[in-house]
């Protein structure tokens, strides 16, 4: 076990190598530097399991000693030791990715040990844990291509195949009725007739359909117009759909973005208005598309029933997951707020280096 202390107290330092010393039962290789600067240099050049770091030193101070080590070398675990018990600080440093925080007067040769073992240990169960979540992310985001290239497939099949055949099959009613009309020969072609037009009819609600069907699966405003007028086609379709008044803003004169980017904004808004129309029971949608400093904003608020902080964070809520998982693909993050009785505001932000804005 190779430990780097960081310690500017001599005797502090000679006291924590002669219990260390003591445990005959590990091999433990010992480095000490009584300067903050010194330890980044040693973290850059060599190789330590763990790092015992005290928070006052003569080059630094506080938890900014901590925050300039973690940073230096986040892959290293590190455990915080001082002479204050002080819980507060204690706690801040845990929430910052200290493994664990000691206080000098209170130390033993066997808690010490069991505290770099214990940090060591952790530290490996999350870097797992993390590797598993990026593997788990890596996954998603293949999975998300992959439907949306078989939705981008099936829709150009209907559109070509089917499409073409409803028409000519509509065509070729057509011209039976206009021949039935000229018919001289057939005493009463009322009823033929009148069966030709049904079928029209029912021909008619077909291309309708197909055509949703194709719109839902991938609509070719997306990849012929862009993103900010799928985005306005989408307000209006969901209003006319659902009767809810629904207002598109965009702040942005031109945004280029690549393929996977556009299509998941627009899913996002897409399951952020089936959201709305399930669950918040609102009159008015407004959807805004802007630029807030390094990042490209894309709000969608109701004045509904507002939701509740339980029902954001519930594990059932799958498109609520599925909305984080997309955001998080393209390095960006999800806030909803919630307001009782006031409506909802989910703000999906997307981080702008990602991205290249045109004025």
């Amino acid at each position: 076990m190779r430990i780097l202390l960081i310690e500017d107290n001599e005797d502090d330092a000679c006291l924590m190598r002669e219990t260390l010393a003591e445990r005959t039962a590990l091999a433990i290789d010992l480095e000490w530097v009584d300067r903050l600067g010194s330890g980044l240099t040693r973290l850059v050049h060599d190789s330590f399991d763990a790092v015992l770091l005290d928070l006052s030193l003569p080059d630094s101070q506080g938890l900014d000693t901590f925050d300039q080590v973690h940073t230096q070398n986040p892959e290293v675990p590190i455990v915080v030791m001082t002479g204050f018990d002080d819980e507060g600080t204690a706690i801040q440093a845990v929430q910052r990715g200290a493994q664990d925080y000691l206080v000098k007067k209170q130390l033993d040769g066997d808690r010490l040990v069991r505290a770099l073992r214990y940090a060591i240990e952790r530290h490996r169960a999350e870097r797992r844990l993390r590797q598993s979540t990026e593997q788990l992310r890596a996954l998603t985001g293949h999975l998300e291509t992959v439907r949306e290239e078989e939705r981008t497939r099936i829709a150009r099949e209907l559109h070509d195949e089917l499409g073409q055949m409803i028409t000519g099959l509509k065509m070729d009613v057509s011209w039976l009725s206009n021949r039935l009309g000229d018919a001289s020969q057939i005493e009463d072609t009322s009823p033929l007739l009148e069966k030709t037009r049904s079928m029209t009819v029912l021909i008619d609600r077909t291309i309708v359909a197909v055509r949703r069907l194709i719109s839902e699966l991938r609509p070719a405003i997306l990849d012929h117009l862009g993103l900010v007028a799928a985005l306005e086609w989408q307000a209006g379709e969901f209003q006319q759909r659902t009767g809810i008044r629904c207002e598109f803003v965009c702040l942005l004169k031109k945004v280029t973005l690549s393929s996977a980017e556009t299509t998941a904004l627009f899913r996002i808004l897409q399951e952020a208005l089936t959201n709305v129309t399930r669950h918040a029971k609102a009159a008015k949608v407004t959807i805004k598309l802007e630029q807030e400093r390094d990042a490209l904003r894309l709000a969608v608020e109701d004045n509904g029933r507002g939701i509740m902080e339980h029902e954001a964070a519930g594990l059932s809520s799958f498109g609520l997951i599925g909305l984080r998982e997309r955001v998080a693909l393209l390095g960006g993050k999800i806030v909803l707020q919630g307001r009782p009785g006031k409506g909802t505001t989910l703000t999906a932000q997307i981080p702008l280096p990602r991205l290249e804005e045109i004025a």
